[in-house]
């Protein structure tokens, strides 16, 4: 019964992974945006201009009241069984798709530095990641200094894509890690 379960195990993540990359090859533009405050608030804002340029978005924030904004612009409140958990983003790319956005702006969920990277590297695979700041805060997940913090949130630099960041002491910290991943 144990390898039985191993097989069916594995079959379930190949095939996971083959419907991820089939719901990320049909939407054209990722947006992730990660940093320690102002995610929702980026992400929203983000939404708001491109919609006004003509853009079919779908949109997903997760601070205080986790919320969808479906390419419709209506606000759905997402309604979660346990705790917060990345593969929400999987869910959320598999709406996005099936609604046939333009683009999908994500806030990152995950404080974890290695979730932060799983996510990335193997769910969105964004092509702009937006890091709004690094502050003291989530100490004992991302490290115990503002350093420590910025790498944890480097980890979700897209590879062949665009990193934006603020003018801050992080900037070369920042521009080390893009450059790795081109």
């Amino acid at each position: 019964i144990g390898i039985t379960l191993s097989v069916i195990y594995i079959f379930y993540v190949i095939i996971e992974r083959l419907l991820i990359r089939y719901y990320r090859k049909k939407i054209p533009l990722i947006i992730h945006v990660n940093g320690i405050r102002g995610k929702s608030t980026t992400t929203r804002l983000i939404d708001a201009g491109l919609r006004n340029c003509g853009y079919k978005v779908f949109s997903k924030t997760t601070g205080t009241i986790p919320t969808i904004i479906n390419s419709n612009n209506q606000d759905i409140v997402i309604k979660r069984l346990g705790k917060a958990n990345i593969r929400e983003q999987i869910r959320m790319l598999k709406k996005a798709a099936k609604e046939n956005v333009d683009v999908l702006v994500l806030e990152c969920m995950a404080v974890n530095p290695e979730l932060q990277k799983i996510c990335e590297e193997k769910i969105l695979n964004a092509n702009i990641t937006i890091i709004t700041n690094v502050r003291m805060d989530h100490i004992k997940d991302m490290g115990d200094t503002l350093e420590e913090l910025a790498l944890a949130l480097a980890n979700t630099t897209p590879t062949n894509g665009t990193l934006i960041v603020n003018e801050s002491e992080f900037v070369k910290l920042f521009t080390k890690q893009a450059n790795k991943r081109n």
